[in-house]
């Protein structure tokens, strides 16, 4: 703690000292920026004329510079042939280089304000800058916006799910990623100077989200605005047995103006949604003969959401502004986690909050040195109640019903950043420095597992006769098989596992960030940059340091007119270790917390989990999880060359190349599994404790290519599409508790990871109708996720529940109701067997169908003011959006036990067609 205080009144002071020494200043500031089109292609020759002065022309890269401009409020004009003029106000001196972008002509133009070049020699392949018009055509509902812009992340690489997203320079705690109100957005930039040195994330897994929101106005503005679908409306859900009664009402306001008459405004935006979901059931049961039955049911899961925020621009003085906001997010839902194969008992109530206030500090110190110092505190955490507090009872590939294994969850956390960075600007060299410090405290109340779990994952079982006696004969059975066999109190029906947790759920950790960075952006030519940065990281829990990441990038433009760029970057990226991971170490520390493991437990008679107590005459295992001495961080090493090309008539297209190497990859492992393959077997250390290690034992390596299309120069249809094919295989599953199926072999390990699609398509475009209608939409496929094929059983006693399926020489007799016993499954994967030696299935081999998203928008706005310079113009804009309008589809989840009753099947998928109406009244 002592450090981190250390850390932030530092940086304050420094805050202080460079805040004393601007307002012992006065004069004129710098003013630049970098000029695009909607896809992010730069425009050279574009005019931008301050007030009336004389214009100056942005060069061959699209960046234009003013050395001097006298502080307070100007107009900004931007005029380029074929695109429509931009007029706009800008206040100097401004924290951040303007990112403006120009629309073709009859299209509304835009203006982002960011903290960087676009198209500087530290960006690479699909980054992006939405705003305006672009902007409006995404979806207006929380989750829905989070989702599209997952995906736009996911073209960098990776999983849509794993993206990191910032709002004003602030990043999300950990595990939590949520945006302010759509209404507040300014501009939002996907993947951008990915190479940069002030960025953590890699490409190819760093899939970056900044949000920028809205600065006050300085008149009174706002609006009024309104949603709703009704179940009319809307597609029957996947798998549901009939049309549900979903339905979606959302509402909000927007204001903003000035609080006093110069100098200082402010913005309030506040919004509540209610949606009336359900989760949809697709699982196989048993009925009271023992014979198998679908289990069809739509769950109501509704959701009651409210977020909002206020923020407050003060002029401080003639070289200072300081930023405050403060958002706040509520989500109250009902019957999570049901859906797929777990049933409605085994869901639990969420409530969910997110707080934050942030605070920024801008100061121009000279006319070539501006500083920035942010900090912010976020509160947030979750409270989770068990629609049951029974035991779990899973039946591998089949169903779970039971209680939540995660029983009553108290999850709290509180996160303060502390960031403070300089900008120099020379002739030829932007540099930028900075630090960024983090200090976590969770408080946890941790009940998993604390109810217990039966599991029936099938395994070897004897023969019976037609009277339901065992024989002396052995056959392997299924789960489902297996719990037949227990309800009816036959031999062969002891459950496969019993597992459950003992001891204190509460957990308390602390964790410290720390990160310092330095970065030049260096314009050796007009058409030749280099950059060059260095990046060092360090933390505790788990304690890793010794991790400098030095970073280059070079952007070339041979030809005189810039129609051709191209650039090469090359860097080291280091991970790092989120509290909530290390919260799981602590849980299962065997001291506090104690995990036990029984094998086969003995229930007499008829199977009843609520009853049956397994620990009477059973010998338990422990599980225990320790970390590595001298842990080591996880280290990427990825190299990129690409170009963009600009034809005749707009066309435009753009390719780049990846290649990544990644060591130290964390993974866990067993390293006191037993010899012999038997639970209660000889062990290596001491007997009967499944020692799970964190280590850095794991490697990976792949490439990416990306391809883009883009015009938005069409009159009726500007548009841009792009694909990304990644092949990033490791012997891990980028999960720190991933564990290989057999500790110390990799054989069969290497694999990419589950959800990483191979193929990635995604575009957007803008149809001009009549009566001034305009359409848009934004695609989004995948195909190739990944998942996992395995036997349902513990086949070698390591207590992972992991194992392959082994291949199955040819000639062996297919599975059946009448054969049972040495014979193999007949799947797309080949002939598999659920025991045996020899040579297994690869993880991952499944693949997962495509999943399609094209999400439209048509919008008309009507002006109710027809003065053109109005101070308070009104318009109403009226829009039916529309999600998966194919109504495609999308398979989240497909069956992957081997002989199980859903093997191969997909039983869960995403949401059918969802069609909104909305109006927004704005003044």
């Amino acid at each position: 703690m002592k450090r981190f205080l250390f850390v932030i009144t530092s940086g304050l002071a420094c805050a202080v000292i460079f805040g004393t020494a601007a307002r012992a200043q006065r004069g004129c500031t710098p003013l630049s920026g970098i000029v695009h089109d909607s896809t992010a292609s730069v425009i050279s020759g574009a005019s931008v004329q301050l007030d009336s002065t004389a214009p100056v022309l942005t060069n061959s890269s699209g960046v234009f510079h003013m050395g001097c401009v006298p502080a307070g409020q100007h107009m900004l004009h931007v005029s380029s042939e074929s695109f429509a003029v931009l007029s706009f106000s800008v206040i100097a001196p401004h924290a951040a280089e303007l990112s403006i972008t120009l629309q073709p002509e009859e299209v509304r133009t835009t203006v982002d304000v960011g903290n960087g070049d676009d198209n500087s020699a530290t960006a690479s392949g699909p980054s992006q800058t939405i705003s305006g018009q672009r902007l409006a055509s995404l979806a207006d509902d929380p989750d829905d916006l989070l989702r599209e812009l997952q995906q736009m992340g996911a073209a960098a690489g990776g999983s849509a799910s794993g993206t990191i997203i910032s709002v004003d320079g602030f990043q999300n705690g950990d595990n939590n990623t949520t945006l302010p109100p759509k209404s507040a957005i300014a501009y939002i930039k996907v993947n951008p100077d990915l190479f940069s040195a002030e960025y953590r994330n890699p490409p190819l897994g760093g899939r970056q989200i900044q949000v920028y929101t809205k600065p006050g106005q300085p008149t009174y503005h706002g609006a009024l605005f309104v949603t709703n679908s009704s179940s009319w409306m809307n597609a029957r859900d996947p798998f549901s047995v009939s049309r549900a009664a979903i339905g979606k009402l959302r509402y909000g306001f927007e204001l903003t103006g000035p609080i006093r008459k110069k100098g200082s405004d402010f913005i309030l935006n506040l919004e509540h949604r209610s949606i009336d979901n359900f989760a949809v059931v697709s699982a196989i049961g048993v009925d009271a003969s023992g014979n198998q039955t679908p289990i069809l049911q739509n769950v109501p899961a509704p959701q009651r959401l409210w977020i909002g925020m206020a923020k407050v621009d003060w002029q401080l003085g003639e070289k200072n502004t300081f930023i405050a906001s403060f958002s706040a997010h509520s989500n109250h839902q009902e019957n999570v986690g049901a859906g797929g194969t777990t049933l409605a008992e085994a869901a639990y109530d969420s409530q969910a909050y997110d707080h934050a206030l942030h605070l920024t500090d801008v100061t121009t110190i000279s006319a070539r040195l501006m500083h920035e110092a942010r900090l912010g505190i976020e509160f947030n955490g979750k409270n989770q109640i068990p629609n049951s507090f029974a035991p779990q009872l899973q039946v591998a590939g089949a169903f779970t019903s039971g209680g939540s294994i995660q029983g009553a969850l108290r999850d709290h956390e509180i996160d303060i950043g502390f960031d403070d960075d300089a900008i120099l600007n020379l002739s030829k060299h932007l540099i930028k420095f900075g630090i960024q410090s983090e200090y976590l405290r969770e408080r946890f109340q941790y009940f998993n597992n604390f109810n217990g779990t039966w599991l029936f994952g099938g395994g070897t079982a004897p023969v019976l006769d037609a009277n339901h006696h065992p024989t002396a004969q052995i056959e392997t059975i299924t789960g489902m098989e297996q719990y037949v066999r227990a309800l009816k109190g036959w031999a062969g029906g002891a459950p496969t596992q019993y597992s459950n947790v003992a001891g204190t759920p509460t957990i308390n950790l602390t964790q410290y960030r720390l990160a310092l960075f330095a970065q030049d952006d260096w314009k050796i030519l007009p058409r030749l940059k280099f950059a060059w940065g260095l990046r060092y990281y360090t933390q505790n829990k788990p304690m890793v340091h010794n991790n400098f990441n030095p970073r280059f990038g070079l952007s070339w433009a041979p030809d005189k007119n810039s129609t051709w760029t191209v650039h090469g970057h090359a860097g080291i990226f280091s991970g790092r270790f989120n509290a909530h991971n290390y919260s799981q170490l602590l849980g299962m520390d065997g001291t506090h917390r104690i995990n036990n493991l029984i094998y086969s437990p003995v229930c007499p008679g008829v199977f009843d989990p609520n009853a049956c107590d397994p620990f009477p005459g059973a010998t338990p295992l422990r599980s225990i999880r320790t970390i590595q001495p001298h842990l080591p961080n996880i280290f990427y090493g990825i190299e990129n060359l690409g170009f963009s090309h600009t034809i005749a008539k707009g066309w435009s297209i753009s390719a780049d190349y990846y290649i990544a190497q990644i060591w130290h990859y964390t993974r866990t492992q067993n390293i006191n599994s037993p010899m012999n393959g038997q639970p209660l077997g000889p062990r290596p250390l001491t007997q009967n404790i499944n020692i799970l290690q964190m280590q850095s034992s794991g490697r990976g390596y792949g490439n990416l290519i990306f391809m883009g299309l883009a015009n938005q120069k069409l009159k009726h249809l500007p548009f841009f599409l792009g694909s990304v094919r990644q092949n990033i295989t490791a012997n891990t599953n980028d999960n720190p508790f991933s564990t290989p199926q057999t500790t110390g072999s990799n054989a069969g390990e290497y694999a990419r990871s589950t959800g990483d699609a191979l193929w990635n398509v995604f575009g957007n475009a803008t149809v001009k109708l009549p009566w001034s209608l305009q359409l848009s939409g934004n695609l989004n496929g995948q195909v190739g996720q990944p998942y996992n094929i395995t036997t349902g059983f513990d086949n070698n006693g390591d207590g992972n529940f992991n194992d392959r399926p082994y291949l199955a020489p040819a000639g062996t007799s297919i599975c059946s109701a009448t054969v049972t016993s040495d014979c193999a499954y007949a799947t797309p994967f080949g002939l598999l067997s659920t025991t045996g030696t020899g040579a297994t299935l690869a993880r991952n081999a499944g693949s997962m169908p495509w999943t399609i998203y094209l999400d439209t928008n048509l919008q008309r706005t009507f002006k109710l003011t027809h003065k053109a310079k109005a101070e308070h113009p009104q318009s109403l804009a009226a829009n039916i959006r529309c999600s998966n309008v194919l109504n495609h589809f999308n398979v989240t989840a497909v069956g992957g036990i081997v002989g199980s009753p859903l093997f191969g099947r997909p039983y869960s998928g995403d949401n059918g067609r969802r069609v909104e109406g909305g109006l927004r009244y704005s003044f």
